[in-house]
């Protein structure tokens, strides 16, 4: 069965080669397309699942992650005195402008956290400096991927920040914001420096570690008892920002309409070919009925046909998408390539192929063995 499949399918190496192009190019669209998708997701929450935090509390009815409104200071303390609440740490997340060295000016995002042995939030894959010098004034760290943005190439480089002075003092990679604007890490107070604005003691996030022995959900109860204030788990903050991001922006309505676009691809170009191909040998599937074959028989060598179509798609399509995904990070963009999606998109593909072989099958189930005997 699998030995005549391939040897239909090779016998017209022309036909062969455009079918597993339209796997392939199915099989890249759809990895590439899911894939952005999950990287975006996992860059609008890639802040809180870094942060060591059991509990994120803001402002209640705060629907953005990067555009919550701050609440005062006084709010921390009730916060950290909550039964339960082993730690808390103050976060002011906002926008700036940052002094270019041309003279011009870049909307940033500024990330003051507090500086500590063991900070519930602070840079991380550093590459250069000493991010321990953020508890210094004026000193920032910010990512290697958004120096084409900023015009700054070393640690060391001095700049401003909403007019006030500003230090490089390290360097991170792959930290970006889903809004494009660069991440500037800096001290709680250099940020409020940073952001007048807001005034001298906003905080837009407090996070909590929650004592050993105490339960996560009871201590959220707790704090939601406050008045203004929302608590969230660590996972149910991170779902919450992908959720608003997703939604909100239509990102992914947008790349899975793309990867479902890129299966109905597949599906015609392999449809077409192997219909085609069947009308080829139809007096040879006809000669088979007429020796006996059974129709189960005839069927199993046309999805083999299929499946042969399905497998090296699967392979060369899978290979471009991970020459995309290196071409992407090269634009600064992360294509989220997981084992589960690559599953995922090989049974999409078994399952795309079997569908398209249905035309092909019906065809050959109709036909009447006698009828290689006329003419």
């Amino acid at each position: 069965m699998w030995n005549l499949a391939r040897k239909l399918l090779l016998h017209d190496r022309l036909r062969f080669a455009v079918a597993i192009a339209g796997v392939s190019v199915s099989v890249m669209l759809v990895l590439v397309q899911v894939g952005l998708y999950f990287g975006f997701m996992e860059t609008a929450s890639s802040l809180i699942d870094a942060s060591k935090a059991d509990i994120w509390v803001g402002k209640k009815g705060n629907d953005a992650f990067e555009f919550a409104t701050p609440f005062d200071e006084r709010a921390y303390y009730k916060i950290a005195s909550v039964p339960g609440v082993q730690s808390a740490e103050r976060v002011l997340i906002n926008f700036a402008q940052f002094k270019l060295p041309d003279g011009g000016d870049l909307g940033v995002q500024v990330v003051g956290v507090e500086s500590s042995d063991a900070p519930l939030l602070s840079p991380w894959n550093v590459v250069d400096g000493d991010p321990r010098r953020l508890s210094q004034a004026g000193a920032i760290v910010i990512d290697k991927s958004e120096y084409p943005k900023l015009k700054i190439d070393r640690v060391g480089h001095l700049t401003e920040v909403t007019g006030v002075r500003a230090e490089v003092v390290a360097m991170t990679r792959d930290i970006r914001s889903f809004t494009t604007s660069p991440i500037v890490f800096t001290d709680l107070k250099t940020a409020r420096s940073y952001l007048p604005a807001l005034g001298p003691e906003a905080v837009t996030y407090v996070l909590c570690k929650v004592a050993p022995g105490e339960d996560v959900a009871t201590v959220i109860d707790r704090i939601n008892a406050l008045p203004h204030l929302a608590a969230y788990s660590h996972a149910q903050m991170s779902d919450r920002t992908r959720h608003y991001w997703s939604s909100r922006t239509g990102v992914g309505a947008g790349f899975f309409t793309t990867a479902v676009l890129g299966v109905i691809v597949g599906f015609v170009v392999v449809g077409q070919i192997l219909y085609s191909g069947t009308l080829q040998y139809i007096r040879e599937y006809g000669t088979l009925k007429a020796m006996g074959a059974k129709n189960s028989q005839v069927v199993k060598v046309i999805l083999a046909q299929a499946m042969i179509s399905a497998a090296l798609g699967f392979v060369v399509g899978g290979v471009m998408a991970i020459g995309m995904k290196k071409a992407m990070a090269g634009a600064n963009l992360t294509v989220a390539l997981s084992p589960e999606l690559y599953t995922a998109t090989l049974i999409i593909t078994i399952v795309m192929c079997s569908f398209a072989a249905l035309l092909s099958i019906v065809k050959v189930l109709r036909l009447d063995p006698a009828s290689v005997f006329k003419g």
